[in-house]
């Protein structure tokens, strides 16, 4: 659940230590790494924690794997939010070899999805996800001159066309690892699905800051005189341009699998925070997190990515039986 068994990003074993003391001295020329070690991988990067001589806090190295741009992206943004949301500050951003990466601060605590999966302290979890909703209101209270995705410079790259949901979808319906993941009905029904609630996708006027992986495995917390707080948002690289229900549905992902708190406390504290709901909204998130899966299973293989493809393709049927029995 919340995408614990996914298949981590893993290049451990070619990232040599020789590499990794290069990029801390490129930003740090005089001072001596002490230690580093791995943390738990995401799905696209690597976070390296290390140690400079002589400093009691750390830092993290962070390479970005996918999209060598998102580490300028992921460093205005900090610059941008840090006064009102708890995000690290990019210190230092570079190349060396293949690899674009930074140096970020340290943020002590733990991913909400391990305090969720603990399944303890209900009472101060729904707390913690009340003001997830509070503090994602103020994330989409940020906006830009239109809808689209962000350059290294958070210029607006707007869609190439309006309304293009439909085609997206229809397009990762035909990829070969779609085809071999779910079944022919499956097909069927979601492309029956998209072209019946297509309407229901959020509007291209709205122009709302999106964090584009909202979810609580890059969510932090942190115990604080006793008591469980958020104290970062993380993992930036994905954020663009547009309607917040693409975060809403990304952190009610797995809310079905939750006791009803998770989603009633998270959904209070969006609308305390000024967000409201239109009626038709769990659809609305329905057809989000579906396309949002579907793109996810184009970018996976089952060979090297089972358990990834194996939770997908129960989150599809969970959606597609959903569909069943929401009432307009």
């Amino acid at each position: 659940m919340f995408k614990a068994n996914w298949e981590k990003t893993s290049i451990t074993h070619e990232l040599s230590e020789g590499v990794i003391e290069k990029m801390v001295r490129l930003a740090y020329p005089d001072q001596k790494l002490n230690s580093f070690q791995f943390t738990a991988g995401g799905c696209a990067n690597l976070n390296i924690k290390f140690l400079l001589e002589d400093k009691k806090q750390p830092l993290i190295l962070r390479l970005y794997l996918r999209d060598r741009d998102a580490v300028y992206r992921e460093q205005k943004l900090a610059t941008l939010l840090k006064q009102n949301i708890p995000v690290p500050l990019t210190y230092y951003t570079g190349i060396l070899e293949k690899y674009s990466f930074a140096i970020t601060e340290f943020m002590p605590g733990i991913s909400l999805r391990d305090l969720l999966l603990r399944r303890d302290a209900s009472h101060e979890i729904s707390l913690i996800i009340y003001k997830v909703g509070i503090i994602l209101s103020k994330i989409a209270s940020y906006e830009f001159p239109q809808a689209g995705f962000l350059d290294k410079k958070l210029r607006v790259i707007p869609h190439e066309s309006s309304n293009d949901y439909l085609s997206f979808a229809q397009d990762c319906l035909k990829h070969e690892t779609i085809l071999s993941v779910l079944t022919p009905a499956m097909i069927s029904v979601i492309n029956e699905i998209f072209s019946q609630y297509s309407y229901m996708f959020p509007r291209e006027s709205e122009k709302n800051l999106v964090h584009g992986d909202f979810d609580p495995a890059n969510i932090l917390v942190d115990k604080i005189n006793g008591v469980w707080k958020v104290v970062g948002i993380l993992d930036w690289e994905f954020a663009f341009s547009g309607s917040v229900l693409w975060d809403v549905a990304n952190m009610l992902r797995y809310a079905h699998k939750m006791p009803s708190e998770f989603q009633t406390t998270f959904l209070n504290g969006l609308r305390d925070g000024g967000i409201k709901l239109l009626g038709n909204w769990r659809r609305t998130l329905n057809l989000l997190n579906l396309l949002s899966l579907l793109d996810c299973l184009k970018r996976s293989d089952f060979n090297n990515h089972p358990n990834r493809c194996a939770d997908i393709f129960d989150l599809i049927n969970d959606i597609l039986i959903d569909f069943n029995t929401v009432k307009l």
